[in-house]
């Protein structure tokens, strides 16, 4: 009998450890936990003015650009469909006085603080943006936050790896050793996934090391900030309204509390610079059900209707700005 089921759980495993593996490899079970998409920057009009220095200054244009990481740019949908592309289709049935509606996106898959700081700088001096929208994430602290180490150039910017993957720990090396195992990687995710949607946090889980960067381990905020500030004075200094607009996890929706501490924390940041414009997400789905708005249960992107939520949400506010510098 021991050994039947002994047999029957090494049948499991290895019959388990095999289907996650080939489920690598082809992606067949993906679409149901994550959304894996692309998040490479399409070649608009926009990024080719600023590639080639054919930006006309002179023109009765609007220009505005966007920042931010995948979230703002739409892993899971058509970039079309994304959120600066459905802005820019709502600003042109209502262009204000202008003869044309330019949006820059220069967002990014794993963009974190510094790639925004260098995407500002690097693209802001080509565009000369009248607004900035900074899709501002949870997630925006994790990774590399020295400025003197990364620089990305508009030439090389679809190429350039981002900073917002974190580097590994020896633990964490040490613990991807252990747990090689992709049943049981998949098994512990999971857990960890579930537990989550439900509005549970493991301690220690990566959920848990994302939300304490704004509290017990403070030293990438404090780098954050000063990035953040960076761009938020010279956006003064250039006149460039600068609007941020903090993405929630769409599929938490139900479950805001989670993020209320480090919420707290982000817009008391933003709003003691009275030039800045900040929105939180949470405010735009109020009431609302994360099934309408999410990519799948385990995954926080906005799906296509969200981004068009968030754009109709935010479109008053540009339009305001469109009238008072157009005066």
């Amino acid at each position: 009998m021991i050994k039947k089921i002994i047999f029957c759980l090494l049948i499991f495993f290895i019959v388990g450890e095999l289907m996650l593996r080939i489920d690598e490899k082809f992606g067949f079970f993906e679409s149901n936990h994550f959304v894996k998409g692309s998040t490479n920057l399409v070649n608009t009009p926009e990024y080719n003015m600023v590639k080639n220095d054919s930006v006309d200054f002179t023109a009765n244009s609007f220009r505005m650009m966007v920042l931010g990481n995948s979230y703002i740019h739409g892993t899971g949908v058509d970039f079309k469909d994304n959120f600066s592309q459905q802005l820019k289709e709502i600003l042109n049935k209502n262009k204000t006085g202008y003869d044309d509606i330019l949006i820059l996106d220069v967002s990014r898959a794993s963009s974190n603080n510094l790639d925004n700081n260098n995407s500002y700088f690097e693209f802001g001096n080509k565009f000369k943006p009248r607004v900035v929208v900074l899709g501002y994430c949870i997630t925006d602290v994790i990774g590399n936050l020295d400025k003197s180490n990364v620089k990305t150039s508009v030439e090389d910017f679809t190429k350039a790896k981002t900073s917002g993957k974190s580097n590994k720990s020896f633990v964490t090396k040490v613990s991807d050793i252990i747990y090689k195992s992709r049943l049981l990687r998949f098994t512990l995710r999971s857990l960890n996934n579930e537990l989550k949607v439900r509005g549970i946090i493991l301690p220690k889980s990566e959920f848990d090391i994302e939300l304490k960067s704004y509290t017990e381990d403070k030293k990438n905020w404090e780098k954050s900030k000063l990035l953040l500030h960076e761009m938020i004075e010279d956006a003064k200094k250039q006149n460039i309204q600068l609007v941020v607009l903090k993405f929630p996890e769409i599929n938490l929706l139900e479950h805001q509390e989670l993020y209320a501490k480090a919420d707290n924390i982000i817009k008391s940041y933003f709003n003691q610079y009275p030039s800045v414009i900040y929105i939180n997400g949470y405010d735009i789905f109020k009431g609302k059900s994360s099934k309408d708005f999410r990519l799948s249960k385990y995954d926080g992107h906005p799906n296509k209707d969200a981004h068009r939520k968030m754009a109709e949400y935010v479109f008053p506010m540009i339009q305001k700005i469109m009238l008072d510098k157009h005066k």
